[in-house]
């Protein structure tokens, strides 16, 4: 699975080394505090999906696709950089990409700054594409992307949050980047495909949270790069502990409600042990197969092209993925 990213980095080799250099330099200022966190953010280890995502969806529209797609992917890249370093402070991560994170090293208010930072720094190059409709869709998804993390907030502790709270809240506050990212390459070049495009964006975007849901109970911590059942602990209900919760003997009810409360001394194994026994981990596999395969239908409108079938292979891999 590893060789799809490195041949869709191969693919878009150029652009992504543009990318990079784009990042480093647009996140540059005077200020040092703020090279250092902002650095230490984009150079973290993530795999700048949503930039690909963007980059693949314009040159699937129209191959010779070339304006400010680079700029507009400076944008998502630092639009979800900023709301990193504002998860992190609100759930008091200490640890991404196997890394300690910006607010243990730097404290909670540089890194709600930075992330302040990147934000502007986002609309200041959203104001050089100078494209309506690519102002629109970030202005509205950067607005319900607030929104999300005020509900998620609104919800931490309450383990019977429902299956459509849950999805309502995982589209604001991942997919709906996702789905940006996807039409705004479209919009940038062929804006005929846009509305396929960004359901291929709503669709993938889903099946990647509902994975690192999945990753959170059922993963490797060598491999996803964090905490064990981090969810737990930080008092998210996501969709196996919903499951579960929905399908549980008196008893296991019990015991997971208790884990809840009491998260400080959380068994771990019993718990996963109760997830498991409920199928919990083969739910939430069908769940991330039946979004992979809207996603990749959503692009049956477009031309075959070695981008398309890189759109494809990057839905494929997020379905299968490790961390």
């Amino acid at each position: 699975m590893r060789m799809t990213i490195l041949s869709i980095n191969k693919l878009l080799s150029g652009e992504l080394e543009a990318l990079d250099s784009q990042l480093k330099a647009r996140s540059q200022t005077k200020v040092e505090m703020i090279n250092m966190l902002s650095d230490h953010i984009i150079s973290s280890g993530g795999k700048r999906l949503r930039p690909i995502i963007l980059m693949l969806s314009a040159y699937a529209s129209d191959p010779e696709a070339q304006e400010k797609i680079i700029d507009a992917s400076v944008v998502v890249e630092f639009i979800h950089a900023a709301t990193l370093l504002h998860d992190d402070v609100v759930d008091m991560s200490k640890i991404r990409h196997s890394k300690d994170t910006a607010n243990m090293i730097w404290g909670n208010k540089g890194a709600v700054l930075v992330g302040d930072f990147l934000y502007s720094r986002a609309f200041e190059i959203i104001v050089e594409i100078n494209n309506s409709l690519v102002y629109d869709t970030l202005a509205k998804t950067t607005n319900i992307i607030a929104q999300g993390e005020v509900l998620q907030l609104m919800n931490i502790g309450n383990i019977d949050l429902d299956e459509e709270l849950y999805l309502d809240i995982i589209y604001r506050k991942t997919a709906i980047l996702f789905e940006a990212s996807a039409k705004i390459g479209s919009i940038l070049s062929d804006d005929k495909y846009s509305e396929s495009i960004a359901s291929f964006g709503l669709h993938f975007g889903k099946a990647y949270q509902l994975r690192n849901d999945y990753l959170d109970y059922f993963g490797d911590f060598e491999k996803t790069g964090k905490n064990a059942i981090e969810d737990l602990c930080e008092g998210k209900a996501t969709m196996p502990v919903i499951h579960s919760l929905r399908n549980a003997s008196k008893s296991d009810e019990d015991f997971l409600r208790e884990s809840y409360a009491n998260n400080e001394n959380i068994n771990g194994e019993a718990f996963i042990k109760i997830l498991k026994k409920y199928k919990s981990d083969k739910y939430i596999e069908e769940k991330i197969n039946e979004e992979t395969k809207l996603a990749i239908s959503s692009l049956e409108i477009l031309n075959a092209s070695k981008y398309k079938e890189g759109l494809i292979k990057l839905a494929k891999f997020c379905q299968q993925r490790t961390s």
